[in-house]
C-alpha cells in the first residue's frame, strides 16, 4: 500500500463548480481521465463538518483501522480518447476502504460497475440497488457515512452483506452502523438499479494498490444540486484539513 498523506474516506475539494465548464466532456466507457484535487488540499464539500464521520473497521480479521467516511469532491479532465485542459468537478465515494487516494494514479480508465465478468460483479447488483434506492437519503454526516461504509461492505472481498461479520467489519457503532445495516438488509438484488453509475480506476494491474471511485454520470446527483445552489447563492464552503 501507498504510504500517502490521506485513506480514502478522509479526502476531498472544496468549490463545488469553481472548475466546471460548458466545453468539460462527460465520462463514457473506455475513457481515460486525470483525476485531481484542485483545492490542492483535503476539504470537505458542505458547508459546516461536511458530509462525512469518523469510522473504525477491520478487513480480513487484521486490526482495527480508522478512517472518514463520507461523500467528496474531486476533479477529472479528458486523457484520451479527447483530451481537454477543462477539469470538471464530480462527487464520488470510494470502494476500497484501505487504500491512501493521494498521490493519485493518473490516468485513470471509466468503467461499468457490476457487468458479468467486470468490476464487482460480485455484488450481484446490490451496489446499483444500494445507489438507486439512498443515494438520495444522503443528507448529513450521518447518511454520508452509512452510505460510504455499506458501499465498502459490497465493494471490498466476499460481501456478506453484515457489517458484524465476513472480510469487512464495521467496529464503530451508532447511527452510522444502524443506518447502514439497515440499507444492506433491504437490498434483495433484484430491487430497482441505478442508471450511470461508472467506476474510475487507478493502476488496475495492481489489485492491492488501487483506488476505485465510483460516481454517477447519467443523472443530476442530488447532493450536487444542493451544493450548488449554495454556491450561486454566494455561501462560502468551510474548508477544513483533515488529518488521516
Amino acid at each position: 500500500m501507498r504510504m500517502n498523506k490521506w485513506i480514502c474516506g478522509a479526502i476531498a475539494a472544496a468549490g463545488l463548480f469553481a472548475a466546471t465548464s460548458a466545453l468539460a466532456l462527460p465520462l463514457t466507457i473506455g475513457d481515460q481521465v486525470q483525476v485531481g484535487d484542485r483545492a490542492g488540499g483535503a476539504f470537505t464539500p458542505a458547508p459546516g463538518n461536511g458530509l462525512f464521520s469518523g469510522v473504525t473497521f477491520r478487513l480480513n480479521g487484521g486490526s482495527s483501522t480508522s478512517a472518514s467516511a463520507g461523500v467528496f469532491v474531486l476533479d477529472y479532465r479528458h486523457v484520451a480518447p479527447t483530451a481537454t485542459a477543462t477539469w470538471t468537478e464530480f462527487l464520488s465515494f470510494c470502494l476500497q476502504p484501505n487504500v491512501y487516494l493521494t498521490s493519485f494514479s493518473n490516468p485513470y480508465t471509466v468503467q461499468a460497475v457490476g457487468r458479468e465478468g467486470g468490476l464487482y460483479a460480485h455484488s450481484n447488483g446490490y451496489i446499483s440497488e444500494l445507489w438507486a434506492l439512498y443515494r438520495g437519503s444522503v443528507v448529513d454526516d450521518t447518511t454520508a457515512a452509512a452510505f460510504q461504509v455499506a458501499l465498502w461492505e459490497l465493494a471490498y472481498g466476499s460481501t456478506d452483506r453484515l457489517l458484524a461479520s465476513g472480510d469487512f467489519v464495521l467496529t464503530s457503532s451508532g447511527s452510522v452502523y444502524s443506518t447502514a445495516q439497515l440499507w444492506l438488509d433491504s437490498l434483495t438484488g433484484e430491487g430497482r438499479r441505478a442508471e450511470g453509475l461508472v467506476v474510475l480506476v487507478d493502476n488496475p494491474n495492481d489489485a492491492y494498490d488501487r483506488q476505485d471511485l465510483i460516481t454517477q454520470v447519467s443523472v443530476p446527483e442530488p447532493a450536487t444540486l444542493g451544493l450548488m445552489g449554495l454556491g450561486l447563492l454566494g455561501i462560502g464552503f468551510a474548508r477544513r484539513r483533515k488529518p488521516r
